[in-house]
């Protein structure tokens, strides 16, 4: 009896050897897996806020734009009923641009407040016209780029024929119409180039809540008349020469 009670002191010993390293073991895996839940989460979670964050941001930049004498965001070109007793549009900060709507789409009412930079501002602002190439109305490339989400989920409804309107914050109006529209892979979008013409190149991100590809729009001046001397003087940003290719922007 006492070689049995010793043979079963022994396996007890046994297995409580054995249980140490497969306990540590699965402390190591517990661990590795809640690391992991983290790092998945976080990566989900923060660029929902950023999402969020910046149409929080479009939308009361939107509204400053309203408040601070636009009586509208769509209109006649410069010089028509719409400019009548307007003298400054778009609201008091340095950062807004000009607001941009896509008049093309009127059921879905598209509109958003462009800051002017480089396109680390699209990690701030959700439209941001590249600092150096022509202000709308001047010849050349004008370029802006904008995230899709999360206010332009139709956006890629916007066809060849259809306009898109751009205010000044000295409340002149352009009015681009849609020549082209490419999807495209990022690599392969070579139509951020300078060009002669009074041209607009918009460009987002496709498909919605994703990046895999590009929609851009290349869509020329119609409204006022090109090299009619109608494009009036921007208060911020921009450049009245042509800049290089900007590089793709970062979405």
């Amino acid at each position: 009896m006492a070689h049995d009670m010793a043979a079963g002191g022994a396996g007890q010993q046994r297995r409580r050897l054995l249980a140490r390293p497969l306990g540590k073991l699965w402390i190591a895996m517990l661990v590795v897996g809640v690391a992991a839940v983290v790092a998945g989460v976080a990566l989900i979670v923060g660029p929902l806020l950023g999402v969020f964050s910046r149409g929080s941001a479009d939308q009361s930049a939107l509204q400053a734009w309203k408040n601070g004498g636009s009586a509208a965001l769509v209109g006649p070109a410069h010089g028509g009923s719409s400019d009548v007793g307007k003298t400054t549009c778009g609201s008091s900060s340095p950062s807004d641009y000009a607001v941009v709507t896509f008049t093309g789409l009127p059921q879905y009412g598209y509109a958003g407040v462009a800051g002017d930079g480089t396109w680390d501002l699209l990690n701030q602002r959700s439209m941001v016209h590249y600092h150096g190439t022509p202000n709308p109305g001047q010849q050349g490339n004008v370029i802006i780029a904008f995230h899709r989400e999360p206010d332009y989920e139709h956006i890629d409804q916007l066809g060849v024929g259809e306009t898109i309107t751009i205010e000044d914050k000295a409340c002149h109006t352009f009015v681009y119409r849609i020549t082209n529209v490419w999807d495209l892979p990022p690599s392969q979008v070579s139509q951020l180039v300078p060009t002669s013409g009074y041209d607009l190149t918009m460009i987002t991100c496709n498909p919605w809540w994703q990046d895999y590809d590009r929609l851009v729009w290349r869509a020329s001046l119609i409204a006022p008349a090109p090299g009619s001397g109608g494009a009036g003087q921007f208060t911020t940003g921009g450049a009245s020469s042509q800049a290089a290719n900007p590089g793709q922007p970062s979405f």
